[in-house]
């Protein structure tokens, strides 16, 4: 599933949703994104999840908006 926060989520919540495998965004949550790929590293799903950042301009200014999105490795058959 897909979740969207605007505010830092406290590890065991953070870790759960790496475990179920979800993809997240955090919008305007002033945290780094390397802050978050360390903590996501720091859970060890480093190899499973890619940490990206954009930068958006809008009326309220310079907003970064960070995903967290599962890495899709192609099954050997």
């Amino acid at each position: 599933m897909k979740f969207v926060y605007t505010q830092i989520l406290r590890d065991d919540v953070f870790r759960s949703h790496l475990e179920y495998g979800d993809s997240l965004i955090f919008k305007g949550t002033g945290k780094t994104w390397q802050e978050i790929e360390d903590q996501v590293e720091r859970f060890g799903f480093g190899d499973a999840y890619a940490v990206s950042r954009t930068r958006r301009s809008g009326a309220t200014g310079e907003q970064d908006v960070i995903r967290i999105s599962p890495v899709h490795t192609p099954q050997a058959g």
